[in-house]
């Protein structure tokens, strides 16, 4: 028995490797939140960290571009060309510059906005700021660890910079009125991360950069359009909810499903982690049989998860945002129920559509689920009206339908 286990192990050595690395990396994700959102909601208070909030919602958007689907196409490219040293030279140099454009583009597009959106009058460079997540988007390129299936880089890049930012929280945030140094130490972080990967693919890895025709550019940028469309339909009930409630409920409110939603982010780290070690490994292997295994031991860890979160959502909330929070609980509840779905459809999805080349039908399921998800919220401002509670029900229907049609697809392609 024991030396069965033993051979399983050394068989499968890369995704334990990588599994443990992102674990230990996921676990400190975990602490980090515990440990200042407490102090974050009391000193800069909930409208103020609302506001922030919303900012960093706005900029989900772009991040949408500036991602484009690279973290599934490039790593999909990456883990099949990984020993091919001109290969890589060529699709690491194509990603880095068309992020790059995308990023600029990106500047453009939020300039514009500034001059539309009426919570922006007078904190216009909260939102510039805030511009840091697509700047880590663009220079970190975890696409390309991932691809190589070499997590423990990810690991320790991101835990450096992680503590800088941990440190600089309490050092520098003392009152309200320093709530922009939140975006500023999170954009230093971002650029220690970026320059620590990027020295390591160029300098220990020797990749090495040139610039590309146009016509390679255009293939990589045409080969991650579906994932990107993907991207679009899902940007739409991740940072459009947020939106809605800051624009008709108030920055109060986003500051409640903010904390619902990174309980449930927390709840989600498992499957995220399996997904992400996993990708490599199936787009390589396809092996249906390994991917059924897996989706056993899914369903049983999402499933308690979400039960635990029945059980223990007021104390949650209680030790991360005090009485005043508590009106977050339904919302948790609710929001809760998309872990044990999201742990499905990602099986479904990521680990079968996608891996097995059925583009098309990925894509075309998340881009109904976009129009789904925009219908509900029709429906809703037409007769119901806009509450933290029918948002967070409108995100649950929309997953389940994501959850349903990627399971027909599996059936009809004979995948599952």
């Amino acid at each position: 028995m024991i030396d069965k286990i033993i051979q399983k192990a050394k068989t499968h050595k890369s995704i334990i490797e990588n599994f443990s690395y992102l674990s230990a990396l996921q676990v400190f994700n975990m602490i980090l939140p515990l440990i200042t959102y407490p102090y974050l909601i009391s000193v800069l208070g909930k409208e103020t960290y609302g506001l922030v909030i919303f900012a960093q919602a706005i900029i989900g958007y772009l991040l949408i571009l500036v991602n484009f689907g690279f973290n599934i196409s490039a790593t999909r490219e990456i883990s099949i060309h990984r020993d091919n040293q001109v290969k890589l030279n060529e699709i690491i140099s194509s990603i880095l510059i068309i992020k790059g454009i995308l990023f600029f583009c990106s500047l453009i597009i939020l300039s514009v906005l500034m001059y539309i959106l009426p919570q922006a009058h007078g904190v216009k460079i909260l939102f510039y700021l805030s511009m840091y997540l697509c700047l880590y988007e663009w220079i970190f390129p975890v696409w390309y660890f991932q691809g190589i299936e070499k997590m423990k880089y990810i690991t320790f890049i991101t835990l450096i910079s992680r503590l800088i930012f941990l440190a600089l929280i309490f050092l520098l945030i003392q009152s309200s009125e320093d709530y922009l140094f939140l975006p500023i130490i999170n954009g230093i972080g971002a650029i220690i991360a970026g320059i620590l990967s990027l020295y390591i693919v160029f300098f220990k890895h020797k990749i090495q950069f040139h610039f590309q025709s146009v016509r390679i550019l255009f293939k990589y940028f045409k080969g991650s359009t579906p994932i990107f469309i993907s991207n679009v339909s899902i940007g739409l009930y991740v940072s459009t909810n947020k939106v809605l409630i800051g624009t008709f409920l108030g920055m109060g409110e986003v500051a409640y499903y903010d904390l619902a939603e990174k309980v449930v982010s927390i709840l989600k780290i498992p499957q995220v982690i399996l997904g992400q070690v996993l990708f490599p490994k199936i787009s390589k292997d396809q092996n249906i049989v390994f991917v059924k295994k897996i989706f056993k031991t899914s369903i049983i860890v999402n499933s308690l998860l979400f039960i635990c979160t029945i059980f223990f959502s007021k104390p949650i909330v209680l030790f991360l945002g005090g009485d005043e929070m508590l009106p977050v609980i339904p919302v948790l509840v609710i929001l809760g129920i998309t872990v044990p779905i999201i742990g499905v459809s990602n099986i479904f999805g990521v680990q079968l559509l996608i891996p097995f080349g059925f583009y098309k039908d990925f894509t075309r399921v998340i881009l109904l689920s976009g129009v789904f998800y925009c219908l509900q919220v029709l429906l809703l401002w037409l007769s119901f009206g806009f509450t933290l509670y029918s948002i967070s029900i409108v995100t649950v229907v929309t997953e389940i339908f994501v959850t349903a049609y990627m399971f027909y697809l599996c059936k009809k392609n004979r995948l599952w």
